[in-house]
């Protein structure tokens, strides 16, 4: 019995050895394999790690340690290769531990470019993850700029999961894929330079569609758009698995660069391998300029579908009904049991109107107690009424966020001003501004960055900097029947100031000095195409040649708005009194802009600028383009 025993022992030895042996070998041959073939150098090894070139060499744009199997991982494409190869070939552990149920994507290219068989380990929960969200198609979605936060005043994108089964009605239980700033409080200064330079981590999140609607549609008024995508289930599957890689997984966030659009193209880039969508954005990438580059590939959009927000959808019922309607709707919402006098039609128009603009203040955390119960009690008396739905939902219009015009413009304009005939080169990197081609935007919003002018005028006889805007917003949101919202515009960057060498204005100098402007009023719609504005204004600059260095100024900012199609007007008066020179200062300006197709425009603009008896009279014609 005793030899008997011990050949067996001696054979589970041998057996052992020789496991060992193989598992030792095969990772060392693969690794050959893997390098000869110069899998580390692939685009698509360095997209499922997100290397970014450094230099002469590369480094992830991950920095969680967990995106990782080796030490040098982020540094290393090969060294993170190897490390993959070795922990595929080790014993396996816990279910789920592994890094073939780690990192799925991975593990599946590797496989497919080795010729390996794949040989997955069971993985209880991706395999429960993916049932439960269950793609059967992918929609990129648009959520239209807001200015109330910095974050999104250039609209923001995200991408939604829609299971085979849903339908247009049921969208709201899909998945939302989402990619954000994780900021947290802060103050304002602070948010806008970690914004700016990466300070925020940015990371994915995956949470139920009807979450965002609610935040966008009803609580921000923020219109959705909905470009489903034609990912094939090989395509959604990868997708999928590389959003389970990048759980919890942190990245810089910056607002203008490496922010949600961006991020998004990367996932779609990993979807459909041979996709080339980041690289067209080396500088910048504006949700509306991603999106346009999303749907430039050919047979990539499968469906596009308009989602207008709570607040438009209530407007567009309020500019269907009489003025009384409107008046009864509001007064209803206050006191639901409100006699109306109205015949049954109008009067299921009041009642609905009524419990759309009070449920709106119920989404905006209106705190007042009485909201719910009078919900509830204008559901009852409409309920009541045998009387069809009388709402209508928006049309879609006609041009969507990726069809308006670029966001980048360069611009020649030749002019007078100060006496003398002056050239100028102007260039905007983003975004829009009120005398543009609306199409595609919010109407009343301008939003420009980094708008630069360099100026050449026969009097200096050098090119200047003539205006440095860091960032011009203007909100101009009209009165109604319902929102009396607040406009307000707000600016800050550097431009040339009408004053001589002693800080006095004049018209014929003009002289650098860093600026900030801000201001505050309201904005009438005056028919459908014209509104009017007027609004209490502040200003102050800062530079060596004014008299103490520094002025503050306040006054009136009032103008007016046309749209005219292809023509926009605008009418313009700004007025401060300044401190340092004790009297007022006004800009009186007329602005128009022709669009000339083929991504052109024509501005034209003349004014004055005038202080007590002095003054200086402009003109100008500028050529514009985008792209």
């Amino acid at each position: 019995m005793a030899p008997t025993f011990l050949r067996r022992l001696l054979l589970a030895a041998g057996i052992a050895l020789a496991s060992a042996q193989a598992l030792a070998t095969a990772p060392a041959a693969l690794h050959a394999q893997a390098d000869s073939a110069g899998l580390a150098r692939q685009p698509y090894w360095h997209l499922l790690l997100r290397y970014e070139k450094a230099g002469s060499s590369v480094e992830s744009e991950a920095q969680s340690a967990h995106f990782f199997l080796g030490p040098a991982g982020r540094h290393d494409p090969a060294s993170e290769l190897h490390a993959l190869l070795d922990a595929l070939h080790a014993p396996e552990g816990a279910p789920d531990a592994g890094a073939a149920c780690r990192f799925p994507a991975r593990t599946a290219w590797l496989q497919e470019r080795l010729g390996l068989a794949s040989t997955a380990p069971a993985c209880p929960q991706l395999a429960e993850w993916k049932r439960l969200v269950n793609p059967g198609q992918a929609t990129l979605v648009f959520a239209a700029d807001y200015l109330n936060n910095p974050s999104s005043m250039f609209g923001h994108t995200f991408l939604r999961l829609d299971a085979p089964d849903q339908t247009e009605d049921t969208r709201l239980l899909a998945y939302a894929v989402n990619y954000a700033a994780n900021t947290g409080p802060t103050n304002p200064l602070a948010f806008a330079w970690k914004g700016l330079s990466g300070g925020y981590p940015g990371v994915f999140s995956l949470m139920p569609y009807y979450d965002k609607v609610r935040e966008y549609s009803d609580m921000e008024n923020r219109d959705l758009w909905e470009y489903q995508l034609s990912l094939d289930p090989a395509e959604l599957s990868r997708l999928l698995d590389h959003l389970w890689e990048l759980r919890g997984v942190d990245f810089p966030y910056y607002f203008l660069t490496r922010n949600c659009s961006y991020q998004l193209l990367s996932l779609l880039e990993v979807a459909r391998p041979g996709l080339d969508l980041r690289s067209a954005f080396p500088l910048q990438a504006i949700p509306t300029d991603t999106a346009r580059r999303v749907l430039a590939e050919p047979g990539l959009l499968r469906k596009l579908v308009y989602r207008p927000s709570a607040e438009r959808r209530l407007l567009q019922d309020a500019r269907d009904n009489p003025g009384k309607v409107n008046r009864l709707a509001r007064a209803l919402a206050r006191d639901p049991a409100l006699a109306t006098g109205l015949a049954p039609t109008q009067e299921a128009a009041a009642l609905e109107v009524a419990y759309d603009y009070l449920y709106h203040q119920y989404m905006a955390q209106d705190p007042d107690p009485q909201i719910r119960p009078h919900l509830r009690a204008l559901l009852g008396r409409r309920a009541a009424l045998a009387v069809p739905e009388q709402r209508k939902p928006p049309a879609r219009p006609a041009v969507d966020p990726a069809s308006g015009h670029a966001t980048a413009r360069v611009a020649l304009a030749a002019g007078q001003a100060r006496g003398a005939a002056y050239g100028a080169l102007r260039l905007r990197p983003a975004y829009h501004d009120l005398l543009d081609t609306p199409a595609g935007y919010r109407d009343g919003a301008h939003i420009d960055f980094l708008d630069l002018e360099l100026r050449l005028d026969e009097a200096r006889e050098n090119l200047r900097l003539e205006r440095l805007a860091l960032i011009d917003i203007d909100s101009l949101a009209p009165w109604d029947d319902f929102f009396r919202p607040w406009s307000w515009f707000i600016g800050f960057g550097y431009r040339q100031a009408a004053i001589d060498g002693e800080g006095r204005f004049s018209d014929r100098d003009s002289h650098g000095v860093a600026y900030i402007d801000g201001g505050a009023g309201a904005n009438l719609a005056i028919g459908p195409r014209t509104s009017c504005y007027l609004m209490a204004a502040a200003s102050g600059e800062a530079g060596p040649r004014l008299d103490r260095g520094a002025r503050a100024g306040a006054g009136p900012r009032a103008g007016c708005r046309v749209d005219a199609g292809r023509t926009r007007l605008r009418l313009q008066s700004d007025s401060r009194w300044y401190d340092d020179i004790q009297e007022w200062e006004t800009r009186n300006g007329l602005e128009g802009q022709v669009d000339l197709g083929n991504h052109q425009g024509l501005r034209l603009q003349v004014g004055e600028l005038r202080a007590g008896d002095r003054r200086e009279g402009f003109a100008e014609a500028a050529w514009l383009r985008y792209f």
